[in-house]
């Protein structure tokens, strides 16, 4: 097992593979669909995850956990059509919005979770009474509010889109984390997520073809191909890899909690790409956000 420094480092290279991966998407948005941007990104990611498992779990132990989830296919399909609209409305919500308001309001998944593990998980519920946790909901949700309402943008169609759009992503990527908990407890989370990923894929193939009438590839200038392999390769498959690297050795309550920097990145990335502005409500809600959700994450996983 690696040590706790490079646990560390892979764990901001997450972070910063998450971070970067909205503002590639975004600058890509008028030459790729939604639908072509899921399938083709995703099918890149997936080159880069299963050498990464095989890898990472060595030969006879990945075939192990392999055949244990074949046994899981309904589950595993279950999990990847809440992926499949939490993908498309986090694709849409990039488009809509500049990834630094972006990722901000993607932070909401934490009152999702939070929400989902009280109905699934017995054990979580302890936490409703802890005044920490209390606060810290509160101050996300202050935080939420302010981040959307706090906005030059507010009231224009194309913003109240994207907000509505990435909140409902936010839900459905805490779903998606509490039905891998829930169903797959005993499948590593590498293979859970990439087993997900390899199901939901020719979903987002059949989507693209029946929405443009055929597979056409789009005439797009070889940057825009370069953008969009990289946001793939890093965003997902990347991303994903350090991010399973370092959990292991740092914890979830640590891990989530530094992965809480990827709205500061993705907001110096879109203020340097994009020139993204925000305004003195909207940082000070990110404010609350993020403090708010720190708290919630140290308070939920401080047992485990």
């Amino acid at each position: 097992m690696i040590d706790k420094k490079r646990a560390l480092t892979f764990n901001i290279l997450a972070v910063t593979c998450w971070a970067i991966a909205p503002a590639m998407m975004h600058s890509v948005k008028d030459y790729f669909s939604v639908n072509f941007q899921n399938m083709f990104r995703y099918l890149v990611s997936l080159g880069f995850l299963w050498p990464y498992f095989f890898f990472s779990l060595g030969r006879e132990k990945s075939f192990e956990s392999i055949r244990k989830l074949l046994g899981m296919f309904p589950r595993i399909l279950g999990i990847a059509l809440v992926n499949y609209f939490f993908q498309i409305s986090y694709t849409l919500g990039v488009f809509k919005l500049l990834p630094g308001i972006f990722t901000l309001i993607i932070q909401s998944q934490i009152m999702f979770s939070v929400f989902l593990a009280m109905i699934f998980f017995a054990d979580e519920r302890r936490t409703l009474k802890n005044p920490v946790f209390i606060t810290g909901m509160i101050a996300a949700i202050i935080g939420v509010v302010l981040t959307i309402t706090g906005g030059r943008e507010l009231g224009k169609v194309e913003f109240n889109i994207g907000v509505i759009v990435t909140l409902v992503s936010a839900g459905c990527w805490a779903m998606v984390g509490a039905l891998i908990k829930k169903w797959l407890p005993s499948i590593p989370p590498a293979l859970s997520v990439t087993s997900v990923l390899t199901v939901v894929t020719p979903l987002f193939f059949l989507t693209y073809i029946l929405a443009q009438g055929g597979l056409h590839i789009p005439s797009v200038p070889l940057s825009g191909w370069i953008l969009m392999l990289l946001s793939g390769l890093i965003g997902v498959g990347l991303g994903q890899s350090f991010y399973y690297r370092a959990v292991p050795v740092l914890g979830i309550a640590l891990a989530s909690s530094i992965g809480l920097l990827t709205p500061f990145i993705a907001s110096l990335v879109s203020y340097i790409v994009f020139g993204e502005r925000m305004t003195i409500i909207q940082i000070l809600g990110g404010f609350f956000l993020i403090s708010g959700s720190y708290l919630v994450i140290r308070i939920r996983f401080s047992h485990i």
